[in-house]
């Protein structure tokens, strides 16, 4: 299974820089649990490699997506654990997903304030820590399927949720003592059908446990409110007048006029009742240039306009730095044209409706280049499921414009080390602009 992962020939702890097992014959004589006994993971989280902490073996690869399951210290019988250990893995988890579901212990998450005390802290590192592709709070426990950004452990932010949710329930509950249960579960997802599984489990988990007719209708999960990607598959939706009006075909044909006219009356999804105004898109309608973002945040929302704020405060200034300025020769959109609420991953279904409208944009503008800002804006366009280190560097095409793909300016606010990485894929922008306008130029003399 390792080989498979390709986690060998290394193994790592972050920082390390050395080579803390090299070669498939240093890994048949060393057992895993001897690398992760080598440093202290308080000291040096692991990041790729397996450690046990004693109960449950922990399969780690750098840039990889886990499903995660914590729970309540009381959520399982005193013994049930005692009776699984002679159980296969698999075996065990099943009969701990069926214990956790029957709403064993005080199940102290039922109660909204605290339950929303754990979604705050989960959305707390959203963005900041890891990518979140879909999360559920049940009554005793929590599942997630998060992707730590590079060169972060998977441990640190399970700790920080866990500990800071811990204190601020305690505090508002009176209690004291362990809140939760010490060791959590986690699964290395290993290909696209194995997220898709894990993201429909987390998101349908509330229905199987009979909490809810829906995940739809259920408010402390990602699909709260709007259609999953598995309800949708098995849905017949009927679209309003407005979401007809604005059906691909329909697009296809209209002006700038008409698509800010279909855009600002959109009703084809949930984000239509949440939302102060759309953004449509902003900039230089015949620009050579064209920037995607993801969605809109509060403060687009409120104005209209992408990429306000302190995030477009430094893409303004990543403009500068290559001699471009807002309006002048650059248009900037996003792929969705309305906000998500707390600022969440755009749902499947949003995407869809809201694709041909920028395909739209992208066909009016006519740019030599499309630069996608951020991992979420460069799958939207381009499909796939890769993590931004993979896809920089690199010229892909969006339906026949060259796309390159850097990071999302909110993103390296936070990750200042990063900012030296942007700049050099605005630099690859940059010359393969060049590139384009000398060809351009050589066709038409």
């Amino acid at each position: 299974m390792l080989r498979e992962l390709e986690l060998l020939p290394m193994w790592r702890l972050r920082d390390a820089g050395i080579k803390m097992i090299a070669g498939e014959a240093a890994c048949a004589t060393t057992p895993p649990s001897t690398v992760a006994q080598a440093a202290s993971p308080a000291i040096s989280p692991l990041i790729q490699g397996v450690h046990n902490r004693g109960y449950l073996p922990h399969l780690k690869a750098e840039d990889g997506i886990y499903f995660v399951t914590f729970r309540l210290s009381d959520s399982l019988p005193e013994g049930v654990l005692a009776q699984l250990e002679e159980t296969s893995q698999q075996e065990r988890s099943r009969a701990v997903e069926k214990w956790l579901d029957q709403g064993h212990g005080e199940c102290l998450l039922a109660n909204a304030e605290y339950a929303g005390i754990v979604r705050e802290a989960i959305m707390t590192g959203k963005e900041s820590e890891y990518h979140l592709h879909a999360w559920c709070i049940m009554p005793n426990h929590v599942h997630l399927v998060l992707e730590p950004l590079p060169g972060l452990s998977l441990s640190e932010p399970l700790q920080r949720i866990k500990s800071w949710s811990a204190h601020e329930i305690n505090a508002r509950a009176g209690r004291s003592g362990c809140l939760w249960q010490r060791e959590s579960f986690d699964h290395l997802i290993r290909d696209d059908s194995d997220l898709a599984r894990c993201c429909d489990y987390v998101r349908l988990n509330p229905v199987r446990a009979q909490l809810a007719a829906s995940s739809t209708e259920y408010a402390f999960c990602d699909s709260f409110g709007a259609r999953n990607a598995g309800e949708a598959a098995c849905a017949t939706i009927v679209p309003s007048p407005i979401a007809q009006a604005a059906s691909p075909a329909s697009v296809n044909n209209m002006g700038w006029n008409e698509l800010k006219a279909a855009i600002a009356g959109c009703q084809a999804c949930s984000l239509a009742k949440t939302r102060t105004q759309t953004v449509f898109g902003v900039g230089d309608e015949h620009a050579e240039w064209l920037f995607v973002g993801e969605a809109p945040g509060a403060e687009e929302d409120r104005k209209g306009e992408p990429f306000v704020g302190q995030a477009g405060k430094l893409l303004d200034n990543m403009l500068a730095a290559i001699q471009l300025k807002r309006g002048e020769n650059v248009y900037i959109a996003n792929v969705l044209k309305c906000r998500p609420p707390n600022n969440r991953d755009p749902h499947g279904e949003e995407v869809v409706h809201c694709d041909p409208f920028l395909k739209r944009q992208v066909e009016l503008i006519k740019p030599r280049l499309i630069v996608a800002l951020g991992k979420f804006a460069a799958l939207s366009l381009l499909g796939g499921e890769q993590t931004i280190s993979a896809m920089r560097g690199k010229l892909y095409d969006y339906h026949g414009v060259p796309v390159i793909v850097t990071y999302h300016p909110a993103y390296l606010l936070r990750n200042l080390p990063d900012k030296a990485k942007a700049w050099e894929d605005l630099c690859f922008a940059r010359s393969t602009m060049r590139d384009l306008q000398s060809a351009a130029a050589a066709s038409s003399s």
